[in-house]
């Protein structure tokens, strides 16, 4: 449908093209320079235009179909080609438009649909927007410092965000919104999302571009409960130990075979770095650890990392491909690592840092965040 209602799912596949009986309803078309061609009233399903009238338009690209009843939903009309007007029609309106041959989807007239005349006139902005959008793209394009071009493409794309935001919240039940929404963030933009859902509930319940929408809204629904879950979850590990605490004791294995208490190591600020060899983001932390331990090392500081492996020489490769020269233990039993247990590790990197006289003094430091810590408690 040229596009225009973009990421929608077609809509409902009608079991025939001569199912039902004639209403009142018509819709009359001219067409300039559509002298002879046969117009077809279509409706999609699995992408294909599935046909459901069709007119023969006189000499003077005129022509009038009679439709059947059909519910409220998304429609089509063509000759043929790709060529295509959309139209959002009910069992009680009659149409009019008026359109050039080559350029359907962007007719000169369309009367006597409410929903129909709401979104074309929503396309005409979208088409002015998008228009002003590319010509300010070749602009930044050609002049990288163009600085008035930048701000202007900046605030265009405000504009027309709060325009597309406006558009739906004041028309909300229509079907014309879909033209709108799907140029919205649904992260950002979710109960707006639900609202057009729950309101295009009552008007379009059957059609396949509702339920396309009801299901990428649902998605949407159970990714940010997902989310939800997983943060309280993290609150409720995250207070296994607070801050002031003192820290957990445990003892495992080194590569050697020796055990490592943490106790043992009171009398120094000791960094618990929770890691794993498979794990990437462990890896590429490892040298701003590396180089935070050799600054600090001579100062009453160490590290004790333990592993997340599970596998004995991908632990000790890791160690000796970083290059990591502090201490290393693990009892190689994966996310069921004792140790990790008991401190409520749900991800990693985590590090706890803990003080000479083993409190916990703070927790999920990385970067400049655990240098700042350091030279905050060595200094």
């Amino acid at each position: 449908m040229n596009t225009n209602i973009r990421t929608i799912i077609p809509a409902l596949l009608l079991s025939a093209c001569g199912a039902g009986h004639p209403g009142d309803r018509t819709i009359t078309a001219h067409i300039s320079g559509g002298a002879g061609q046969t117009l077809y009233l279509e409706k999609f399903a699995a992408n294909q235009p599935v046909r459901i009238d069709s007119v023969k338009l006189d000499g003077d690209g005129k022509g009038v179909l009679h439709p059947v009843v059909l519910p409220l939903d998304f429609y089509s009309l063509s000759t043929g080609g790709n060529d295509r007007l959309v139209l959002i029609l009910d069992s009680t309106e009659s149409v009019s438009f008026g359109a050039t041959a080559g350029k359907l989807g962007e007719p000169e007239s369309v009367t006597g649909s409410a929903h129909t005349t709401l979104m074309h006139g929503f396309f005409k902005e979208m088409k002015a927007y998008s228009a002003e959008r590319q010509e300010l793209i070749g602009r930044i394009n050609a002049d990288r410092n163009d600085s008035a071009a930048i701000a202007r493409i900046e605030q265009l794309n405000t504009d027309f965000y709060a325009r597309c935001r406006d558009f739906v919240t004041g028309n909300t039940g229509s079907p014309a919104v879909l033209a709108a929404v799907n140029n919205l963030n649904i992260q950002t933009d979710l109960p707006l999302f639900q609202q057009v859902r729950d309101a295009l509930r009552l008007t379009i319940p059957k059609s396949e571009y509702y339920i396309g929408f009801r299901d990428q809204v649902g998605r949407m629904e159970q990714q940010f409960a997902a989310m939800k879950a997983q943060e309280e979850q993290m609150a409720r590990l995250d207070n296994l130990i607070p801050v002031g605490s003192a820290a957990p004791d445990f003892t495992q294995p080194t590569p050697e075979g020796r055990e490592i208490t943490l106790s043992s190591l009171r009398g120094k600020v000791v960094l618990i770095d929770f890691w794993a060899s498979w794990c990437k983001p462990c890896r590429m932390e490892n040298p701003n650890v590396k180089r935070v331990y050799e600054r600090y090392k001579g100062k009453g500081f160490e590290i004790l990392g333990v592993s997340l492996d599970r596998d004995k020489n991908a632990w000790t490769g890791a160690i000796a491909q970083d290059g990591l020269p502090w201490k290393h233990v693990s009892d190689l039993g994966f996310w069921n690592n004792a140790a990790a247990q008991q401190y409520g590790v749900s991800s990693i990197p985590y590090t706890v840092l803990v003080d000479k006289d083993g409190k916990v003094i703070a927790k999920n430091l990385r970067g400049p965040a655990l240098e700042e810590k350091l030279a905050e408690v060595l200094n």
